[in-house]
Parts: C-alpha cells; structure tokens; sequence
C-alpha cells in the first residue's frame, strides 16, 4: 500500500467515524490540559508540626546545647520528688535567692508541693524567654490519668515557670517564676531622710524592692497616702510604673522612725528595658498628719517642705 492509499484510507475512515473521532480528540485536549493545569499548580504546604522545647517561643533564640539535657533531667528529677512527696530532696535543689524570696522555711515548700501536686503529675516543658544567662521554661503539670484512674475529661493543668541560671560552671534551679535576686545599694539622703533601695527580686512578670527608709527630722514624712499618682513609681522606658499597693496603705514615718518596706511594680523581665530609678513624687514633712482627706489641705500649707526625690539605679540606655 503506498502513501497516498493510505491517506485515503484514513480519510474515509473519518467521514464514516466523525462523530466518535471528535469525542476522542475532545477527551485527549481535556486530559492534556487537565495535566497541564496539576503540573503548574503551586504546591500545598502540608502544616508541619515540630517540637523544640529549647528554643524559646518569644524570639527564637536557642538554650545552649550543652545545657540542654541537664535542665531536661533537672526538670524531671525535681517532678518526681515532688510526686513522691519527697520535699527536702526538691527543696534542696532550689537555688538559696529562691528560697529566700518564696520558701523561708521546708513548711513553706512543703505547701507548694501539697497544692501543686495533689494528684501524680506528667509535665511538658518548653523554653520561654532566654535572658542572656538565664533560660526561662514554660512547665505545663497535667493529671496522670493513668496513675489516678481518673477518665481524662478534664484536660486542664498548671503552668509553671522554671528558670536556669548560669553561675561559673553551674546551673542555679528557681520555680514560682522566681527570676533572679539583684543587689542595687542605691541611695538618697538630705537633711530630712535617707532612702537606700537595698535590693529588688525580679519575678517574670513584676519586681519587687527592698528599701529602707529613715526620717532624720523631728516632724512626720509622709512618702505615700494615695492622694495623687505615682507617689513612689520607678521609671521605664520614660513612663511612670506606679508600685502595687492597696488604698489603705500609707508609707508615713514618725519622727526619727526607720522602717524597710517592700514595693512591688508590674514589670514583664524580658520587655527590654531595664528601670533606671526609683521616685518618690509627693513626699511631704508634716507638722502632723491625720490622714483624712478633711484635714489634708490644712496639713498641706503648715507643711514644712514639699518635693520629690530621684534615686538613680545608673543604668545604660
């Protein structure tokens, strides 16, 4: 058969065969093309999900690798003592500032692990906030449901925050979101007090100071009565943080009284900036002193003196 019969061939074979020969053409442009459209469609991003307990969900940074099953282990053998109820082995691993500002006292302690640990607890960790030496962990305590036979419909749990601080070569263990314990001896003194802000303990989300007051005069200081704002406040990132206080609390001396008090301010420890002093905005030397808002003008215009006073933490910007 030469060419040309051949192309006859398939000529005829067409016109008898139209109709099905374009169902065929039709159904091949509609595959190639559907191949075409898959081929160039960009490809879906299949959620991933990974664990990394030792990068912190706050920037990203990273706890250092060679301490990263330590503070693992330390977690866990700190859990297991308090499951067991073996108070003075979890107390002792507590590091001394801790103590000092949460737990004077193993009774102390001893009701932290009653409270927390009234049923059997498995925990998560996962690495929060990383401050140049200090590495701060979420530690979620759920129910053992195992171990309790409970049925597991309630999923809720505690959250604690664990902390690691490097000294030398160690690491120094705090819980109750205890950060770290900072001695400042910053100080004030004039002719009618002497104020020396002897140290503050930092806690995650707030500070709180030590400070010694002494009134050198033979009349009443009043530092605080709540009659204006940010009577005593410290100063971050040039905005006033008034201290935490209840409406009956006064800071008021009498004469030649020396008295320490501890003044708690919201304070996130990982917002970036660090308070560059303390003020005390309203302190007034009375003749005398009532307290009572009748009285407060009177009080006011026999007062002896009126100011304020800084005291500088010298920090950097």
């Amino acid at each position: 058969m030469n060419f040309i019969d051949a192309r006859l061939k398939i000529r005829r074979f067409i016109k008898k065969n139209r109709r099905k020969v374009m169902i065929v053409v039709v159904a091949i442009a509609i595959i190639v093309a559907i191949n075409y459209v898959l081929k160039n469609m960009p490809e879906e991003e299949t959620p991933r999900t990974t664990y990394e307990p030792n990068i912190a969900v706050m920037d990203s940074s990273e706890v250092p690798e060679k301490w990263q099953d330590e503070i693992k282990n330390r977690i866990d053998t700190f859990i297991t003592y308090c499951n067991e109820k073996n108070y003075q082995s979890a107390y002792d691993m507590i590091s001394d500032d801790c103590k000092n500002a949460l737990f004077p006292t193993i009774d102390d302690f001893k009701e932290y692990v009653d409270y927390k640990f009234q049923v059997k607890r498995i925990y998560s960790i996962q690495n929060f906030s990383n401050l140049s030496n200090q590495y701060i962990y979420n530690v979620n305590l759920m129910s053992d449901f195992m171990a309790t036979g409970s049925t597991g419909t309630n999923y809720g749990y505690l959250q604690e925050k664990f902390v690691f601080t490097e000294d030398d070569k160690n690491l120094k263990f705090a819980i109750g979101d205890f950060i770290r314990k900072d001695t400042l001896n910053a100080f004030s003194e004039d002719e009618n007090l002497k104020i020396v802000v002897e140290s503050k303990n930092v806690y995650y989300d707030h500070e709180a100071y030590t400070v010694r007051i002494t009134n050198k005069t033979e009349n009443i200081a009043v530092l605080s009565d709540q009659s204006v704002d940010n009577e005593i406040a410290i100063l971050v990132n040039n905005k006033y943080r008034s201290y935490v206080t209840s409406s009956d609390v006064k800071i008021v001396l009498n004469p030649e009284e020396e008295n320490t008090y501890t003044f708690v301010f919201n304070k996130y420890c990982d917002d970036g900036y660090a308070p560059k002093g303390m003020y005390f905005n309203n302190v007034r030397i009375l003749q005398s002193f009532s307290g009572t808002e009748e009285t407060r003008q009177e009080e006011l215009d026999n007062a002896i003196r009126n100011y304020s006073i800084i005291i500088n933490f010298n920090v950097e910007d």
